[in-house]
């Protein structure tokens, strides 16, 4: 029986492994805002039950925002994974000005804190991979508006937010994405040291049809994505793009190592057809997150093993489309977790 690392190495050499990888990440919203400890310990106890091949840590979603001073009310979470912000950096009617306020920022007590939480998940997981989630520049600026950043099934606007920032103010926008990189490369510096074994980055919906123009993309959002994960070797980088008309295919021109993707969703390529164009990185996914915290552990069970069919003995890694819901069953996860024991 191969070791985690060896099965997920085995997958990056192409190869078939004794069975394929698996995992599955989710917000645990009471615990993300309290410290470093408490943060990385309740992480510990979700890969202890669930025994995955990986364990992507899940900061809270705010995160990255907090580091240039953005305000969130952690007591309301409400429904949902994001805290309610209660102070944003970017107003429409001060843009020009607001923009100033990203700077580069090289020592970051929030970034500090994040990355204690990812040494304490390393040091007690030396035979498991731990992959640190990082947001994009593109997907941080997004928030900076008090909003949700792009993604999964939400709808995307060409009124307002970071295409109205690249319209009226397109070099002062360019200096904050760089600033916001110069930031994270410093960050990433300090996991590298950590020796934390890959970054789970997220693109948000930036590369979503009707969203982004190819050019805006290219010039606003790769630009600082290829710097960024330039930085991040030798590190493995397993590179999100979520939601619905995310185009994948655009990410193979990056120097990652896995695509993770929904395949469930509207107008995105299937899992089981990537060979075409997926070249010589790992596809990603196999198993639509909407189902999980509804009681469907039979439907998962069913769509999981339906991936694993489909797919064969083509090396990838099975993992739900998108972070799993709050309200998931013990019950759902162990009928995903099993689909690759059968």
């Amino acid at each position: 029986m191969l070791t985690k690392k060896e099965r997920l190495e085995k997958v990056f050499r192409g190869e078939t492994p004794d069975r394929m990888p698996v995992s599955a990440w989710r917000h645990f919203t009471e615990d993300e805002h309290s410290g470093a400890k408490r943060w990385a310990d309740k992480l510990l106890e979700f890969q202890a039950k669930y025994d995955w091949d990986f364990l992507k840590l899940q900061p809270r979603a705010s995160l990255f925002c907090e580091v240039w001073g953005q305000k969130y009310d952690y007591d309301n979470y409400g429904k949902n994974v994001v805290a309610p912000c209660t102070e944003h950096l970017l107003d429409y009617e001060t843009l020009g000005s607001d923009l100033a306020k990203i700077k580069r920022i090289d020592n970051s007590p929030v970034l500090d804190e994040a990355a204690e939480g990812v040494s304490i998940a390393v040091k007690a997981l030396p035979d498991v991979p731990v992959f640190q989630t990082i947001f994009c520049p593109g997907a941080i600026f997004e928030m900076f508006f008090g909003a949700l950043p792009s993604g999964r099934y939400r709808a995307t606007s060409r009124t307002g937010g970071i295409v109205e920032a690249i319209t009226r103010y397109p070099e002062e926008t360019a200096l904050a994405m760089q600033n916001i990189t110069d930031t994270l490369i410093a960050y990433v510096k300090k996991l590298k040291e950590i020796g934390t074994y890959g970054i789970f980055y997220s693109s948000a919906a930036l590369a979503r049809d009707g969203y982004l123009t190819l050019p805006e993309w290219e010039k606003y959002v790769k630009k600082y994505d290829l710097q960024l994960i330039e930085a991040m070797k030798p590190m493995k980088v397993m590179l999100h793009t979520c939601g619905i008309h995310a185009n994948p295919e655009r990410f193979v021109a990056y120097p990652i190592d896995i695509l993770h993707w929904a395949d469930s969703a509207d107008g995105n390529s299937k899992l089981a057809d990537s060979a075409e164009w997926i070249k010589n990185i790992v596809p990603a996914g196999g198993c639509d997150e909407r189902l999980f915290g509804q009681n469907k552990a039979e439907e998962i069970a069913e769509l999981s093993a339906a991936t694993l069919r489909k797919m064969g003995k083509r090396p990838f890694v099975l993992c739900p489309d998108c972070s799993l819901s709050v309200k998931t069953t013990d019950e759902e996860i162990k009928a995903f977790r099993n689909s690759v024991e059968r």
